[in-house]
């Protein structure tokens, strides 16, 4: 069968291992090859503050050439294509080397024709590695893929990062020859990046329709509402982070720290991001994009008021700081909104559409550059912008930075106007992501997607069921709209033993379902609902339901929510038609809850008036002994010792300790021999005598009870076996010790 361009799950799989080391090898890369770097090589030959505007948007400013990118590649494989625009990134980055022999103006212009192809290259490849990313990935785990992309590039960043500062600390490579060596290793890193995306299954070619322009998709995404918010979130927190992309340079600029510090900043800056990969990949396809986004753009608006007011004189360490909280925040919306983008990047236009965005963001990037440094110009011309008495705040980028701060006031509007289906609310998220009950329900689930042990699966559901957060009724609500899910059954009952009312209409809707296979479970869950008066409603419904069991089951539940003999009557006819002992216990229950005075339990002997089989009385008669606490012994106890021996086992111990009673101390011996010869007359001479005896008026059950033993008298003798006598004669004994005389 011909395979079509879409890829396998396998395929996927193996798409996302080769995809992640990639991105290790990028991380190594970017971070030699990338802004930093670059910024500290313009300090180092006296750049100006436009210039270094420029480096801070030059890698989205690249993105103006993508007008005519899908032709010149159309018709080629994506991953090939992908993999030449790798490979030719690095390599052209040997210019560098030129820089040892270059001085002033000339120095800078190389400088930065060099990191412009170079960021050309990258764009070319980046409008394709949006689609390598979807490709590889499905609707339930792209928020994990993207996260756990961005924390394998920024983990190996981080590294490279911290090692590059403290190579920069030692004098001798502190200078123009430690910078570009170091530059020269993130070449070969990126031929290494090269390699493992050459082998991702790719099928898919470059795609163009003649007339489909970036104008016409432009104009196409902007009528669709919700394309458009999409776009609008991702277009102006880029812009953002070519903005505060500028705080690289501020901390040489204004601060005036070495390489090596400036490098350590870049190295806080990568922890964030990776921080903010770690929160994206847990919470992100479980609440959704937008509220997350909203709560980081409040943090983004702290930090960057922070860093509008905070003068130089606060210290590196205030400024380190401000800058792991804003780019976190910052971080987090860009990965989320890749996940966004990434849902309606279309499949037959996949380059022209990633075009489109990126040349927008280009567009931005270019104002943005040139807008951060004529404002930092403005800011140096300015001295002590915000002064209170004889406190001077703020610093030379703070103009650049209010306008960070309005870009992101305009991207939080822009958040609340969106609406993203099967999201949470903000409020939903921040009860998830801001308390330690909603990340354990989290982890909660994230562990049951990888626990295949049963014990260990219910215990963790059942743990799910104890916990109230909304992420965990999501969860379990999902669980229960399954048709057939071996996890279901444990859902319904931990919903029994921690009633939830957000999800009692799921259980109804199960409960009322005759070919539910865990409607009965359902149906007892619903007896854990007592101020609910639709679970009431519903289990009313229920005693006429279709199957027997349905029946017996729905009276039990019913009678834990009443606890009152207003459907005594209905649950009696019901019981008379008991078919299993399963429902017959179900009854036993019911009637216990409704019947206080205990009327039922004159029906001792109903099961034998029955011809029920021996094992259906012996749990009968051990049910109702449960309900009545006699104490020690029990009856369920003695038919356990009856069913595996003989007389002696079963009855020496129970009479020996019952010979408190005269009428068992008296008639001892002939017990044992009426047991011993089934003379079950004898038996039942001896319980009646107890019986006739025993004064238990003072309690209307051990009344009932006694007035149903007595029914023996007139009862066919041939209707009793061991399991009465032994049932008789334990009840008999028992009310006789609670007897007032």
């Amino acid at each position: 069968m011909p395979k079509t361009k879409y890829l396998s799950e396998a395929e996927k799989r193996y798409g996302r291992h080769l995809l992640y080391w990639s991105e290790i090898f990028n991380g190594v890369g970017f971070s030699l090859l990338g802004d930093t770097i670059v910024y500290l090589l313009a300090v180092h030959f006296g750049a100006g503050n436009i210039a270094l505007g420029y480096i801070s948007s030059a890698i989205y400013i690249a993105g103006l050439i993508l007008p005519i990118a899908p032709l010149i590649i159309r018709g080629h494989n994506m991953i090939k294509v992908q993999t030449v625009m790798w490979v030719l990134r690095g390599v052209f980055c040997f210019t560098y080397l030129a820089l040892f022999f270059l001085q002033g103006g000339l120095a800078i212009a190389v400088l930065l024709a060099t990191y412009t192809i170079f960021c050309i290259f990258r764009m070319l490849g980046i409008i394709l590695n949006d689609f390598t990313q979807k490709s590889v990935s499905s609707v339930t785990n792209r928020g994990r893929v993207v996260a756990n992309l961005n924390v394998a590039y920024q983990g190996s960043s981080i590294f490279v990062k911290f090692l590059s500062s403290l190579i920069t600390s030692v004098q001798r490579f502190s200078g123009l020859a430690g910078l570009i060596g170091l530059q020269m290793f993130g070449v070969f890193a990126f031929i290494g990046a090269a390699g493992c995306i050459r082998k991702i299954p790719c099928r898919a070619k470059v795609e163009y329709q003649k007339g489909r322009t970036i104008s016409v998709l432009f104009k196409e995404a902007m009528a669709d509402m919700d394309i458009r918010m999409r776009l609008l979130l991702r277009w102006l927190f880029l812009t953002l982070t070519v903005v505060l992309s500028m705080s690289v340079p501020f901390m040489s600029t204004e601060l005036h720290l070495d390489s090596s510090l400036v490098i350590l900043y870049s190295v806080v800056v990568g922890l964030a991001v990776v921080l903010a990969g770690i929160i994206s990949r847990r919470f992100a396809d479980r609440l959704g994009s937008r509220p997350l986004i909203i709560w980081s753009c409040w943090l983004l608006l702290v930090s960057l008021a922070c860093w509008i007011f905070a003068p130089p004189q606060l210290g590196a360490i205030a400024f380190f700081i401000f800058g792991f909280f804003a780019n976190f925040s910052l971080w987090l919306i860009n990965i989320l909104d890749i996940r966004l983008i990434a849902s309606v990047i279309p499949d037959n236009e996949a380059v022209s559409f990633t075009s489109m965005v990126n040349f927008v963001i280009a567009v931005f990037a270019l104002i943005a550059g040139v807008i951060s440094g004529v404002l930092v110009d403005l800011g140096d011309s300015i001295d002590g912008m915000f002064v209170v008495g004889s406190f001077q705040f703020g610093n030379d980028y703070s103009f650049m930075f209010i306008f960070a701060f309005v870009l992101a006031a305009l991207g939080l509007a822009v958040a609340f106007r969106f609406r993203e289906r099967g999201s949470y609310s903000a409020n939903e998220a921040a009860q998830v992501v801001f308390s330690v009950h909603g990340i354990q329900a989290v982890s909660m689930i994230e562990k049951l997607e990888h626990t295949e042990d049963p014990a260990k699966r219910k215990a963790l559901l059942l743990a799910l069921g104890s916990n109230l957060t909304g992420v965990a009724t999501s969860e379990l609500r999902a669980k229960l709209a399954s048709p057939f899910s071996e996890d279901k059954q444990e859902v319904i009952q931990a919903l029994g033993y921690r009633p939830r009312q957000a999800l009692v209409d799921d259980l109804i809707r199960i409960a009322t379902d005759d070919d539910s296979f865990v409607q009965l479970d359902a149906i007892a869950a619903l007896g854990a609902y007592g101020k609910n008066e639709k679970a009431r409603n519903a289990l009313v419904g229920l005693l006429d339901g279709k199957w027997s069991s349905v029946r017996s089951v729905a009276s039990k539940s019913l009678a834990r929510i009443t606890e009152g003999p207003e459907y005594l009557d209905t649950i009696n006819l019901l019981s008379m038609n008991a078919r299993h002992i399963d429902e017959e216990i179900d009854y036993l229950i019911a009637k216990r809850y409704m019947d206080h005075e205990g009327k039922f339990y004159r029906d001792f002997f109903l099961s034998v008036r029955q011809g029920r089989s021996a094992t259906f009385r012996q749990t009968r008669y051990a049910v109702l002994a449960s309900f009545l606490h006699f104490g020690s012994p029990r009856l369920a106890k003695l038919f356990e010792l009856m069913n595996n021996g003989d007389v002696s086992d079963f009855l020496t111990d129970f009479l020996t300790e019952a010979r408190d009673i005269s009428d068992i101390d008296e008639h001892y011996n002939e017990i044992f021999a009426a047991f011993g010869a089934e003379d079950w007359r004898k038996v039942r001479d001896i319980c009646l005598g107890m019986a006739y005896t025993a004064d238990v008026s003072y309690d209307h059950r051990f009344e009932n009870l006694r007035q149903g033993i007595l029914a023996a008298a007139s009862m066919d003798l041939s209707l009793f076996d061991v399991q009465d006598a032994l049932a008789e004669l334990y009840f008999c004994y028992s009310l006789k010790k609670n007897s007032k005389t």
